[in-house]
């Protein structure tokens, strides 16, 4: 029975969402888009600059926590309500086609896994928990494939006739960035951090920053002239497996002398099937985590 959760494939789950978000969208706002004004430019050229402001919601897809079997990629299943994190974020878009943006975001983000919130046996006697605040700064470049713009007001889907003053897209990104991590857990009432324990054993600690490559689809809708909220939905491919402190095996006996190292190494609640040398994560898959967004954004373009 195995240890790890599944990492999704960034490329398909954006690909995957964007297509069923489109799908589902369409019978909704195929009678109301009126295509010849798809990004006419006299619309989108005033919608060049941006600011958005946002809150997150987060879910971490690494080796601990998850649900009753081994897992299935791009599933929900595998995924722990209980381990919900959260975050705030700032970005800054510029629009230099009228199908082309790039947006600089900043985040700062929570995330967290527990084995005692999954439903596979052997996870939750390993007993391995974490949480992690991290800072997060990416570049993305944005796909517009959708859009009616007039730089106006929100769309009435319930109303027949379209609004003239209308703002409406979709678009798909990817990108690159980094991100710190500071993987910690529990410890007789205190939070302790546990990269400088080096809990499997390493000769030194792993880094406190990884590469990410984030990819996702986001919609936006006006509710004023210069106002438009947004929502994201992002998966987050990362270059390091120690997000959530967990990647190899147990350290063999007396590798580690510091008693807290021990006790937080291997805090099972059956030691028998989890002996020095066996398996504690799945080295062979970097961690990955998803992130949900709302935003308000802010038109700072030409009137």
């Amino acid at each position: 029975m195995s240890l790890t959760k599944p990492i999704c494939n960034p490329v398909r789950f954006a690909i995957g969402a964007t297509c069923f978000f489109v799908l589902s969208t369409f019978p909704i706002l195929g009678q109301k888009i009126k295509w010849e004004n798809f990004n006419n430019r006299a619309n989108w050229t005033r919608n060049r600059l941006e600011l958005q402001v946002g809150f997150c919601a987060t879910q971490f897809t690494g080796d601990l926590g998850g649900g009753s079997g081994s897992g299935i990629d791009y599933s929900m299943k595998d995924m722990d309500r209980e381990a919900t994190g959260k975050g705030v974020q700032g970005g800054f878009k510029f629009r230099f086609s009228k199908y082309f943006a790039t947006k600089t975001e900043i985040s700062f983000f929570e995330i967290k896994g527990n084995d005692a919130f999954s439903e596979n046996a052997k996870r939750k006697a390993r007993n391995l928990n974490f949480i992690s605040n991290n800072l997060e700064f990416s570049q993305r470049l944005e796909f517009i494939f959708l859009a009616q713009e007039f730089n106006g007001s929100f769309y009435r889907l319930t109303s027949k006739p379209r609004r003239k003053g209308s703002n409406f897209q979709l678009y798909t990104f990817t990108g690159l960035g980094f991100s710190t991590f500071n993987p910690k857990t529990n410890y007789n009432g205190t939070l302790v951090e546990l990269r400088p324990l080096r809990t499997e054993g390493q000769v030194k600690s792993y880094s406190k920053a990884t590469f990410i490559m984030p990819f996702g689809f986001g919609l936006r809708l006006g509710i004023s002239k210069d106002i438009r909220i947004g929502l994201e939905a992002t998966c987050f491919k990362t270059a390091t497996d120690y997000m959530d402190d967990v990647s190899t095996f147990y350290p063999e006996q007396g590798v580690l002398t510091d008693p807290i190292a021990q006790s937080l190494s291997n805090p099972s609640l059956d030691p028998m099937q989890f002996l020095p040398g066996s398996r504690r994560g799945d080295l062979n898959q970097k961690d990955a985590y998803y992130r949900l967004s709302a935003s308000l954004i802010f038109n700072l373009g030409s009137r």
